[in-house]
């Protein structure tokens, strides 16, 4: 697992909407972060469990909220691999890699993303 801090900005907020052409929503004048926003709080890089020289590509991904984002709120994040399956593919052998992304708000969970990246290769 590795942790991190996000601070979510109006800047990064509107910045993030304008790229998925999504309309800018606010609840009493602060913007809530697109849904699927999450997905922007880690990189490849971040998760020492993944091979940097793979190839990547996205699988799936799911979103559960208990509350919005929302520009203001600094958030604790944790990121985890829960679990890793191979499959056999056209190109060869797919390993799948399910992460959990789990963020707390003043020590409250907010906010749970599921993401599946696809490796292309075996694993090493």
């Amino acid at each position: 697992m590795i942790r991190f801090q996000v601070q979510l900005t109006t800047d990064s907020i509107v910045q993030y909407a304008n790229s998925i052409n999504s309309p800018l929503q606010r609840i009493g004048g602060a913007a809530i972060a697109p849904s699927t926003m999450p997905v922007t709080f880690w990189k490849i890089e971040d998760a020492p469990w993944l091979h940097k020289e793979a190839t990547m590509i996205h699988g799936a991904q799911q979103f559960y909220y208990h509350a919005p984002l929302m520009a203001g709120m600094n958030l604790a994040c944790e990121l985890s691999l829960v679990k890793v399956e191979q499959k056999n593919g056209r190109q060869g052998v797919l390993n799948l890699y399910t992460h959990s992304l789990v963020c707390y708000h003043q020590g409250n969970p907010i906010a749970v993303a599921e993401t599946v990246l696809i490796g292309i290769g075996e694993m090493k």
